[in-house]
This record gives C-alpha cells, structure tokens and sequence, in this order.
C-alpha cells in the first residue's frame, strides 16, 4: 500500500474459498494486489479507507497463516474472517447471520484410555484448550471472543436473506454430518454453527493483541435435509461484512 494508505491501520477482511471472498474484492476502489508466498492480498479502498482482503483457504493453519502474515505487513486495524458455515442449532437455517461473539475449537480432545479392541467413543472425550501464550503461557483455552466494538456495529446492519444472531461459532479441520455428534458439539461446546477457520485466526490474533471477529452465515444444515451445501450464500455474508465495515468506518468505531 501506498504511504498515505499507511497513515491508517488497514482493515484486514479474510474468506477461505472465491466464494467468500471474489465479491468483496471486487468492491476495492484503487485497487492493487500483493503476493506473500501462497497468499494475494488486494488492497485497496472502500469509502475512501484502506481495507485489504484476502482469499485464506480452507483451515485452520491456512487462515491461521494469512492472518499472521497480514498482521505482520500491514499492522491491521482489525482482522475479520467471513464466510460459510453449517448449522450445530437445529433453530438455523440458510441464510441466517451468525455473529460469532464467542469462537469455540472443536478439534481439540482428549480421550480417555480405552484398550485396544474396545474401538473408540467420541462422545466420551474432553474439550481441551489451546495455549495463547501472550496471554499466560501456562493457560490453555478452547474459547475465544470476537472484539465487542465489531459485533455491537454488525447487530446493526440492516440484513433481508434471513436472521441475524449473535452466538458461538466453532471452528475445526472437520466437516460433520452425524446429527448426534452434532448435536454432542452443540451441547458440551455451545457451538450455533462450525466452520474450519475462525479459531485459528482469533488464536493468531490474540497473541498479537489484534482485534478480530468471526461473521458466518448458514450455507447448510444436516438438521434440514433439503438445506444442503450452497455456496452463494457466501456472497449473502460478504454483502453483510461490506456493510458492516462501512458503519465501522462511518462511526470511526474502531478509531
């Protein structure tokens, strides 16, 4: 970016697939792109501010490694990570807003000795956290939040492809599709909906002190047979998170 878009801390807005990231990229005014190793960053401009957005990958080390590698470059105002998701609340339905207040893991157990030929119990394993070490290298954490300032401004954005809630997201390099481990998820975690990335960018962004959030929309649900995978509802989510950083950049919230 140039030096005068350097005068202010850049938005940082991260989406895994094309889907969830080619619309908003297409929205920068005086736009230009910039490769680091796999990931192209597109700076540019919205409502005059400099915003940067960057297609991630699907992951947990993917976006964990383009929020690391946006943060050190571009010293970000904030980091948002966007996309798809599928539904853990049976209560979900596509097209509906979660706004990720609190980001779960759902990767990381511990399971109990079981010996060998007893076959294995998932239900029976126990969330364990990850260590942060900015925050206290001995505390090991499986849950994470979203700065307040981003959630508090996109509860306020006007939304017409379905609901827009304020709830937990968790995030895993896994796709589940059995109800009843779904439905375990939900229980013992709290987890409204699960995706494969905002852990690992809430993760990095706390070790660097830099606010984030996690903003999904319900692309699917194994609760409702006929809601399967459709990713134009990524567009839906861009098109929420636009405006979204428009309020922020209108009401200067993060400034």
């Amino acid at each position: 970016m140039n030096s005068e878009a350097y005068n202010q801390k850049p938005i940082v807005i991260l989406g895994p697939m094309e889907s969830e990231s080619a619309w908003l990229i297409d929205r920068l005014s005086h736009q230009t792109a910039h490769s680091i190793g796999a990931y192209i960053f597109h700076e540019g401009k919205i409502d005059g501010y400099p915003v940067v957005i960057c297609r991630c990958y699907i992951g947990v080390v993917n976006s964990a490694a383009a929020a690391t590698l946006a943060i050190q470059h571009y010293n970000p105002l904030c980091v948002i990570i966007q996309g798809t998701s599928g539904a853990h609340d049976p209560d979900l339905h596509q097209g509906d807003i979660i706004l990720g207040e609190t980001i779960v893991h759902l990767g990381r157990f511990f399971t109990p000795h079981c010996d060998k030929g007893n076959g294995s119990n998932p239900f029976r394993w126990a969330p364990q956290g990850s260590e942060i070490v900015s925050v206290d290298p001995d505390q090991f954490t499986s849950i994470l939040h979203s700065d307040s300032r981003i959630i508090n401004t996109a509860a306020t954005v006007p939304y017409s492809d379905g609901r827009v809630m304020r709830g937990t997201i968790g995030a895993a390099d896994i796709w589940n599709k059995e109800l009843d481990m779904i439905a375990h998820l939900h229980q013992i975690l709290g987890s409204d909906c699960e995706e494969m990335e905002g852990f690992g960018v809430a993760q990095v962004c706390a070790q660097f002190d830099i606010p984030c959030a996690d903003i999904r929309v319900i692309s699917n649900s194994e609760w409702h047979k006929e809601e399967e995978f459709n990713e134009k509802f990524g567009e839906s989510c861009q098109m929420f998170v636009l405006e979204t950083i428009r309020r922020l950049i209108a009401e200067k919230t993060m400034l």
